[in-house]
């Protein structure tokens, strides 16, 4: 028995709910509004390039004042402006009614700037192995003016035109099947991590405890092999997902949609690579004391202190990518519009009070 969509749903409808329509722009001003929007992804790009140098400099502070300090506070809050920024640019120019292939470009360069954290943990550890040491924000500086100039060339040869929209039915069977990977990877691995990451406030014992039970079901040897080949299928599928949904009109629960799949497949990577690679590679336990960085802690250490970003953002992304996929799935069975956002900003309230905690015991704090 095949489930029909409701008649008063399209199947774009479903996907990306329709906006308020607005009253057009004169002519003129319209072209004058979206020459500037096309550029629009310069400005997360700059806070990209500004991203490591906050984390210096707010280790540097923290390092002068013993662990503590508003200076170092808001230096560190700083960092969290290259993904804000690219939220904020991509929001903007996926509202805009009538998108161009520069408008569209412009968005999937805005994109990047979200995932900028696990982007440069990924880096770091990539130096590493390579034994280039000391040299992150030049390589880092170097690699994202080398982007930003193929963008800008890329962007002015690209001819404004309006965008060409694929058939959302195409890519049904993607969605589904990347749909059904995600429950079988948040029931078998990610919701039991998380929960044993926020285990943390109790201290690295209960912690441990906890995580030796879980370890003997996700690194059984034949349950490892198979989720980790669930993440590389999430992130090859989330990919190609990502291009026409990134073409089309779209809301806040949209563009978060698109943001925090962006960042995961660079997270997933990176933690990945970190796991698998670098500690297995010479015996270190990847347990929680070296997750948090002990002895001297996330923000004690001047590379750990990049792992508080790149860590915090993806345990609240995970849940928000969460919550995206349960709307569409929602109003794919004929709940309304309101009801299936209203359930995603309830999963995504829930999913800040986790990050909270999480981050609380990354940091050092303890309730036992």
């Amino acid at each position: 028995m095949r489930y029909r969509i409701p008649s008063r749903f399209t199947m774009q409808e479903i996907i990306t709910p329709p906006l308020p329509a607005r009253a057009p722009l004169p002519a003129g001003r319209a072209q004058a509004s979206t020459a500037r929007l096309e550029w629009l992804w310069l400005l997360p790009f700059a806070a990209a390039l500004y991203y490591p140098w906050a984390l210096r400099w707010a280790h540097a502070g923290f390092v002068a004042r013993d662990g503590s300090g508003v200076a170092p506070l808001l230096s560190l809050s700083t960092a969290y402006l290259a993904p804000l920024a690219g939220f904020l640019a991509l929001y903007a120019l996926g509202r805009q009614a009538a998108p161009t292939d520069r408008l569209v470009l412009a968005r999937r360069l805005a994109h990047l700037a979200v995932a900028a954290p696990p982007a440069y943990t990924l880096l770091g550890v990539l130096l590493y192995l390579m034994k280039i040491n000391g040299h992150d924000i030049a390589v880092w500086t170097g690699l994202w003016i080398a982007l930003a100039a193929l963008s800008a060339m890329t962007m002015r040869t690209t001819l404004p035109r309006p965008a060409v929209l694929d058939d959302p039915a195409v890519y049904s069977r993607l969605r589904v099947g990347h749909g059904i990977a995600s429950l079988a990877l948040l029931l078998a691995f990610l919701a039991p991590h998380l929960f044993n990451h926020m285990l943390g406030v109790l201290g690295n014992d209960v912690h441990m405890a906890v995580m030796d039970v879980l370890r003997a079901v996700y690194r059984h040897g034949a349950v490892e092999p198979v989720l980790i080949t669930l993440f590389f299928l999430q992130i090859l599928s989330g990919l190609v997902l990502l291009k026409p949904k990134t073409a089309r009109r779209a809301d806040m629960l949209d563009s978060l949609q698109t943001a925090s799949g962006i960042y995961l497949a660079f997270f997933i990577a990176s933690h990945i690579n970190s796991v698998f690679v670098l500690a297995r590679y010479f015996g270190t336990d990847t347990n929680y004391a070296w997750a948090i960085g002990e002895p001297v802690g996330l923000v004690g250490d001047a590379w750990n202190i990049r792992l508080l970003p790149h860590y915090s953002i993806a345990v609240w992304l995970l849940i928000v990518h969460l919550a995206c996929g349960l709307r569409v799935v929602m109003r794919g069975h004929g709940a309304s519009e309101s009801r299936s956002a209203a359930a995603a900003w309830g999963v995504i309230g829930v999913g800040s009070l986790v990050t909270m905690v999480i981050t609380a015991g990354m940091t050092g704090l303890r309730l036992a």
